[in-house]
């Protein structure tokens, strides 16, 4: 197997697990607002959830972009995500 079949192979394999991921993350966010909807204390207890999750992801790229010296936040483009 040449290295371009391989990296592709990579390529695809990292696209099928982001995927999963966003199929995963929508789930998480619509039973959140279900949640948070029923009551006040859910409310803040789903908030905590969510920032101690956040924080443990955004400190994970942190941490490993320092570690592999690529920063990987720094290239993307959020206007391109158009998140807001």
């Amino acid at each position: 197997m040449s290295i371009g079949i391989e990296q592709q192979l990579r390529i695809e394999h990292l696209a099928e697990k982001l995927r999963g991921l966003s199929r995963e993350l929508k789930d998480t966010v619509d039973l959140s607002i279900q949640l948070r909807a029923e009551s006040a204390q859910n409310k803040n207890e789903v908030t905590r959830l969510w920032e101690d999750f956040l924080g443990q992801l955004f400190g994970y790229i942190k941490q490993r972009s320092k570690e592999s010296r690529d920063n990987l936040l720094a290239s993307l483009s959020w206007s391109r995500m158009k998140l807001f």
